[in-house]
């Protein structure tokens, strides 16, 4: 398959246990307090029933999270949930979340920290078509 300005990840997806995203995710939150964001949206995947439908991992670059079924063969869209890098762009409290589409036409957000939840679930709704299913709501799921 020929890829158009693909960003979108080029290898077999080999998708962590949602336990072992928060394992990898705490032993950096634990030494950079900032990446706390990111723990907070692994937290609400759990709570909200994502872990039934998104496939995750933890990078150096944060959280990754593809729609399953996991399509065999990449690119493989996906969802990077990160912090901004030092030298380009916004820093400080924020949070930037990435869409990397097969087609290329990739969407980049960067938001305040408080931000994110609600600024990943925009995501995963627009670009998967999922949505959260709250402990407390009894709406069916996507």
């Amino acid at each position: 398959m020929q890829r158009i300005n693909s960003r979108s990840w080029p290898y077999p997806f080999r998708p962590m246990a949602w336990e072992e995203v928060v394992a990898r995710a705490r032993e950096f939150t634990d030494a950079n307090p900032q990446l706390g964001v990111l723990m907070e949206v692994i937290d609400s995947v759990r709570e909200c029933g994502g872990q039934e439908r998104l496939a995750g991992i933890w990078t150096l670059n944060g959280l990754v999270v593809t729609p399953l079924p996991i399509p065999a063969d990449p690119p493989i869209q996906e969802v990077i949930v990160s912090l901004p890098r030092m030298g380009w762009g916004p820093t400080g409290d924020e949070v930037l979340i990435e869409h990397r589409a097969i087609s290329g036409h990739d969407d980049r957000i960067v938001r305040p920290a408080a931000e994110a939840v609600p600024l990943f679930w925009r995501f995963m709704i627009e670009k998967f078509g999922i949505t959260p299913v709250r402990p407390d709501s009894a709406g069916a799921r996507s």
